[in-house]
């Protein structure tokens, strides 16, 4: 699942560091993937809930000049649910498209401001109407302190964590050496340290979620899941362009969410803390 990973390829899409293996290859790229949390309880009750999920994320429009960069990208998640009560949600598979936008416009050699809007459709995909879409959007500025350290402000609103969400995107990028790279900013982070040119191990967190809009024979439902997620992987960049990678970790501070089609409160519970599986393939342009 995702939040705000899109907010972190807009921001890491204007950066300037770009040796073969930073944060700019892995966005630059099509990235399949797949991963399963296993099934856990929702507290107070005995219904149980898991998630496996088809991934794929691509660029498919950049365009960059002297003073201006504009971009354009997909995403497309199957998610496969186990869900134990069929008639609180009678559901098996959802579906998600991303379409961000994003746009950057350098003011001098240390600043540069950004804008990202992001809608996403997401659910059966049984009636796609209004209530499908959710949206994000970002207002950021990027100021280069020096060759290895970068700040990031600016705001963050969405509809797909929470109804309405609003926080400050303060953060930044630090490159301390040539192997290593760093990222934070407030829920997000990520760490990379190169082993070898083709080796790179990875510590990543970052918040989780969707609000699906999905239609059964009991009417129309609005279903939502949010967690943490942090893991710890590895990437094998077995060519130039050709990169395998696997990760292990946790997802915790789970809640699921289930409205009707009025807006009346159906479930509102914690999920069980579960590990969480990826393994997936990038190609680099």
């Amino acid at each position: 699942m995702k939040v705000l990973a899109l907010a972190l390829f807009a921001l890491i899409l204007s950066s300037p560091f770009a040796p073969a293996q930073d944060f700019v290859s892995d966005v630059a790229s099509v990235r399949f993937s797949y991963s399963n949390t296993p099934d856990r309880n929702i507290k107070g009750l005995s219904t149980k809930l898991g998630i496996s999920q088809w991934a794929i994320m691509s660029p498919i429009f950049y365009h960059k000049e002297e003073t201006l960069s504009i971009g354009i990208g997909l995403r497309y998640e199957s998610t496969d649910l186990d869900f134990s009560d069929a008639l609180l949600l009678d559901e098996s598979n959802l579906h998600s498209i991303d379409l961000p936008f994003f746009f950057s416009k350098k003011h001098s050699d240390k600043l540069d401001w950004m804008v990202l809007f992001n809608p996403t459709v997401a659910g059966d995909y049984q009636q796609v109407d209004g209530d499908s879409f959710n949206y994000l959007t970002l207002l950021g500025a990027r100021y280069k302190r020096n060759e290895t350290f970068e700040w990031f402000l600016g705001a963050l609103y969405t509809t797909g964590f929470n109804d309405d969400l609003f926080m400050p995107a303060i953060g930044f990028h630090w490159k301390p050496s040539e192997k290593s790279d760093f990222f934070f900013a407030g829920p997000i982070l990520r760490y990379r340290y190169s082993f070898t040119d083709s080796l790179d191990v990875i510590l990543g967190g970052n918040l989780s979620g969707n609000r699906w809009r999905t239609e059964a024979g009991y009417g129309e439902r609005d279903f939502r899941l949010r967690s943490y997620r942090l893991s710890l992987g590895l990437q094998w960049n077995f060519d130039e362009k050709h990169a395998l990678f696997v990760s292990t970790g946790t997802e915790f501070g789970r809640e699921v969410e289930i409205k009707n089609a009025s807006g009346t409160l159906l479930l509102d519970k914690d999920l069980g803390s579960a590990p969480n599986f990826e393994v997936g393939y990038r190609f680099r342009f």
